[in-house]
C-alpha cells in the first residue's frame, strides 16, 4: 500500500463522518418520539460541526489540498447544515404548520444551498492574500445557531416540540436570509496572536465557562452563535453607514481559501 496516497483519504474521512452524522441526526429528527431522542439529534449536528471543523485543517496540515475535496466538503455541508437542521427545526418547531411549516424548512435547504454554491463559486475568483470575510452567515454557523436554540429550548422545558411554530418560522428564515446576504462574516485567520489577543480570548473563554457553570452549555452556545451574528450585522451597519457618508475603504479580500471549509 502506497502510504503517499493512503494520506489523502484522511481529510475526506472527516468529511464523510459529518455527512454521515447529518443522516443520522436525519434519520433521529423524523423518528423522534421523545426529549431524549430530539436531544441526540441535536448533539450529533454537534458532531458534524466537530468533523467538518477538522476536515481542511487535517488537509492543509498534511498538505493534501485537492479539488475533490473542496467539492466533497461542500455536498457534505449540503446535508449536514442544510437537510439535516431543516428537518430538526421542522420536528421540533414546524410540524404543527403541516405544509406550510415543510416550505418554511424548505427555504432554510434552499437558501444553505445556495450560499455553498456562491461560496464555491466566488473562491475559485479570490485573490491571493490572506482572506478576511466570509460573505453571508457561513451553513455551519447558521446550523450551529439552530443546534443550539434546540439545544436550549428542550433542556430547559423538558419538551420535544415548541408549540410556537411562528417563533421558529421567524428565526428559520432570519438564519435563511442570513446565509444569501451580503453581510460580511469574519474568518478570524487575520488575527495578529499577540498577548492581548491571548487576553482577550481567555477572557471570552473563562466567561463561556462561567455561564455554562452558572445556567447550562447550551445557554453559552446560543449566546456565542447570536454574538457572531450580531457582530456581522453590526459590521453591516457599520459599512452602510461608511458608505452613505462617504468614507468607505477601498475593498478587502472577502472571502476564505478555496480549500478551506465554512
Amino acid at each position: 500500500m502506497d502510504f503517499r496516497r493512503a494520506k489523502y483519504i484522511l481529510p475526506n474521512l472527516f468529511t464523510l463522518s459529518s455527512l454521515g452524522a447529518g443522516l443520522y441526526s436525519i434519520h433521529l429528527s423524523t423518528t423522534a418520539q421523545n426529549v431524549d431522542q430530539i436531544l441526540l439529534a441535536a448533539w450529533v449536528l454537534v458532531i458534524s460541526l466537530i468533523c467538518d471543523g477538522f476536515d481542511g485543517r487535517v488537509a492543509r496540515m498534511t498538505r493534501t489540498e485537492t479539488e475533490l475535496g473542496i467539492q466533497l466538503d461542500s455536498l457534505a455541508d449540503a446535508v449536514a447544515f442544510g437537510v439535516a437542521p431543516a428537518f430538526l427545526l421542522y420536528h421540533w418547531g414546524l410540524a404543527e404548520w403541516g405544509p406550510l411549516g415543510l416550505l418554511v424548512a424548505f427555504t432554510f435547504v434552499a437558501c444553505a444551498v445556495l450560499r455553498l454554491a456562491r461560496f464555491n463559486v466566488l473562491a475559485t475568483r479570490s485573490i491571493e492574500g490572506t482572506k478576511k470575510y466570509f460573505i453571508g452567515l457561513p451553513t455551519p454557523l447558521a446550523a450551529g445557531t439552530v443546534i443550539a436554540l434546540v439545544l436550549a429550548h428542550v433542556s430547559f422545558t423538558e419538551t420535544a416540540s415548541t408549540g410556537a411554530a411562528g417563533s421558529v418560522a421567524a428565526v428559520t428564515l432570519f438564519l435563511a436570509g442570513l446565509m444569501v446576504s451580503n453581510v460580511r462574516y469574519r474568518t478570524f485567520k487575520d488575527i495578529d496572536l499577540r498577548a492581548r489577543t491571548w487576553v482577550v480570548a481567555a477572557v471570552v473563554v473563562a466567561a463561556a465557562v462561567g455561564l455554562s457553570v452558572a445556567y447550562k452549555p447550551s445557554v453559552t452556545f446560543v449566546l456565542l452563535m447570536v454574538a457572531y451574528i450580531v457582530l456581522g450585522l453590526g459590521g453591516g451597519l457599520l459599512s452602510l453607514g461608511k458608505t452613505l457618508f462617504g468614507t468607505a475603504e477601498s475593498d478587502e479580500p472577502l472571502l476564505a481559501e478555496a480549500g478551506d471549509s465554512e
